[in-house]
């Protein structure tokens, strides 16, 4: 049976989840796991949520990895991707395994030292080490898997770099379009997939990319300073949920 079932108070809850997070990921880049899977998480059970979130975020990415790429560096991005690819599987043990509060309250800790970091105004102006991006990618594939959110280590990689808003956001589109196609695969592998999303999918879809496009259009009207402020409120607001989750 799908995990929304009949319209009901959970399927506008779920709906108003996927809404909002569709909102913040169109501005963005990003941000939208840290909104949609705890809801889902709450409403389902994190083994649904996680694939489910994943399955909307592909469907978005697509058509917006078009609009976006010749914003990325491309050799930075393929060193991203494939150490997060690397990394999912053992993401995806951990969730299936691991209880999920010491993983939380890790990842706020960290989280929540990016931001202190970033809001003393510290940037790093020369070219990123390709260690430095390995390591990000491994760290956020993990999180990918065991959490349904890569973005955090990425985001701060970004911000903390030369980069201007709008290559943030194209990379982030990028590597999440990336980087979710693997952690499907790999849940699939792991036989935490199966066809009833596919009904989720299609009635949570159309919410998720109509507010996606309205969040696009906002930040066509954004400057840099705006989007670093949203950016940073974003990641305090993953570390918060994670550990109230």
């Amino acid at each position: 049976m799908s995990g929304l079932g009949e319209i009901g108070e959970g399927f506008w809850l779920a709906a108003g989840a996927v809404g909002l997070a569709g909102l913040v990921r169109g501005f963005a880049g990003f941000g939208s796991a840290m909104i949609m899977i705890p809801a889902l998480a709450v409403l389902y059970g994190p083994t649904r949520a996680v694939p489910l979130g994943l399955l909307l975020e592909i469907v978005l990415s697509l058509p917006f990895v078009p609009a976006v790429r010749h914003q990325v560096d491309w050799r930075r991005m393929a060193l991203l991707s494939v150490a997060g690819l690397a990394a999912l599987p053992l993401g995806v043990a951990a969730l299936l395994l691991v209880p999920p509060l010491p993983i939380r309250i890790a990842m706020s800790a960290l989280i929540l030292s990016f931001v202190a970091v970033l809001a003393f105004g510290w940037r790093y102006t020369g070219k990123p080490t390709d260690l430095a991006t390995a390591g990000t990618g491994l760290l956020s594939g993990f999180l990918n898997g065991v959490v349904g959110m890569a973005g955090p280590p990425v985001v701060f990689f970004l911000l903390s770099g030369p980069y201007a808003a709008a290559e943030v956001r194209a990379s982030t589109v990028v590597f999440f379009a990336i980087v979710d196609a693997g952690a499907l695969i790999a849940l699939g592998i792991a036989g935490a997939m199966g066809w009833d999303l596919a009904y989720d999918v299609l009635v949570l879809a159309p919410i998720y990319l109509l507010a996606a496009w309205l969040g696009a259009r906002a930040f066509g009207h954004a400057h840099d300073a705006l989007y670093r402020k949203v950016a940073l409120g974003i990641l305090v607001a993953v570390a918060i949920g994670s550990l109230l989750g």
